[in-house]
């Protein structure tokens, strides 16, 4: 099969009787291995069927379910044979089909190193800048519990405090599972329950008294090892149904501020991320995604992420330099989904770091105190040299000149 078809799926497909319904298989092979997504078109299914992609012995896509879109795309494959599988319930109202369009190729990554870095000057709050990440299905509630400052969630203690010692505190948010290791998981409970009015309660209440000046929220995905890297993030109308009414948004959609469907793009350094998760060699496949993020919580949340970044940074003390979503795939394992948060939260830090320079904070540990004095005495002096960021942080009066006027300035904003 080339890239170019146009297949009707049930004149193609094998049917098999089940006591509850019809499923339909069919595999499609190509001449090599192919990395992308089907696109998928005439999509007329009835109520309760379900569209499952496999890429492979255990790693599927889906399901895709009955819903008031004609044509979408399929979550992302590598491979060089697909197999199709739909299920439609047996006392159905009609008769449901589609068809395959043809195969996109993989989303181009735009690079983070061309971004236009223009450093902003923060004034110090008293505390370190904060980066806030959020799970929701395990493994990603699970990956970030160490981040959390809630007892209750994380009795071990909190790990976040000046993290790595990058100058940084990390904190987390998500929901608790009974069990732990859920597969049907349903709403949960704790900080940001998979519930449309919960998740924006909770939010907004949150990111007002943490004031991140970075966001990743992160959410399951396909039955895969994939970390994909969500690039569109929709303000939709047509979400999928929650757990509790009212079963969507309210109001819907989430965001009054612009247009039905607008789309607010991800900010992550994405191409610094993948590369990084990539170097690690967890086992992981990481890619950026230009299709859908999932028209359920996952993209809920991750939209209230970037719509805060976007629409709200002018407003606030601490401006959020960058947000976007992650979705984690079901089959990676606690421990290495708990790394792989490391090495994206990491990367994130370094790439804050371009934008943001702290006033006063001559040595890059995130805090203004006298080991800041000490440094920029030694730089008055002659007797240590600054990195570029640290002596626009040191020169309290911006006329580009390091004194003790800038000193005194410190000591002053120490005092205060």
């Amino acid at each position: 099969m080339g890239d170019d078809i146009y297949l009707d799926f049930t004149e193609n497909a094998q049917i098999t009787i089940v006591p509850d319904g019809f499923i339909y298989r069919l595999s499609i092979s190509f001449a090599n291995i192919k990395s992308g997504h089907l696109e998928i078109t005439n999509w007329q299914v009835p109520d309760g069927s379900m569209l499952f992609i496999f890429n492979g012995k255990q790693s599927y896509t889906g399901p895709y379910l009955s819903k008031n879109e004609k044509e979408f795309i399929s979550g992302r494959f590598i491979s060089d044979k697909l197999t199709l599988e739909y299920f439609e319930p047996i006392h159905s109202e009609f008769s449901g089909n589609f068809k395959i369009k043809g195969m996109l190729p993989d989303f181009v990554i735009p690079s983070s190193q061309d971004a236009n870095i223009q450093t902003v000057k923060v004034k110090p709050r008293g505390e370190r800048p904060k980066i806030m990440v959020t799970g929701y299905w395990p493994p990603t509630n699970e990956m970030v519990r160490h981040f959390s400052q809630n007892y209750e969630l994380n009795p071990e203690g909190w790990q976040g405090e000046n993290w790595e010692g990058l100058g940084y505190d990390v904190v987390s948010f998500f929901p608790q599972f009974d069990p732990a290791n859920c597969n049907n998981c349903g709403q949960g409970y704790g900080d940001l329950e998979v519930d449309y009015q919960d998740f924006s309660e909770d939010f907004w209440p949150i990111v007002e008294e943490v004031q991140p000046v970075g966001i990743i929220t992160f959410s399951r995905g396909f039955n895969d090892m994939s970390w994909e890297l969500e690039n569109r993030l929709v303000n939709r109308t047509n979400w999928y149904d929650d757990y509790t009414a009212p079963l969507l948004p309210t109001p819907n959609p989430p965001d009054d501020t612009v247009e039905n469907y607008h789309v607010r793009y991800t900010s992550l350094p994405t191409a610094d991320i993948i590369n990084a998760i990539e170097e690690a060699h967890l086992g992981l496949d990481p890619y950026l995604d230009n299709t859908n993020a999932g028209m359920f919580l996952s993209e809920f949340a991750g939209y209230h992420g970037v719509w805060y970044k976007e629409s709200l940074e002018e407003e606030i003390e601490t401006p959020c330099f960058t947000g976007g979503h992650i979705h984690v795939g079901a089959q990676v394992d606690w421990d290495t989904a708990k790394e792989a948060a490391e090495v994206s939260i990491r990367t994130l830090i370094n790439y804050v770091d371009q934008f943001m320079v702290m006033q006063g904070d001559c040595n890059s540990d995130g805090q203004v105190n006298i080991l800041d004095v000490v440094a920029l005495a030694g730089a008055v002096l002659g007797n240590i040299e600054l990195t570029p960021s640290q002596s626009e942080a040191a020169d309290m009066d911006g006329n580009g000149l390091l004194n003790i006027l800038d000193i005194i300035a410190i000591v002053n904003l120490i005092l205060t």
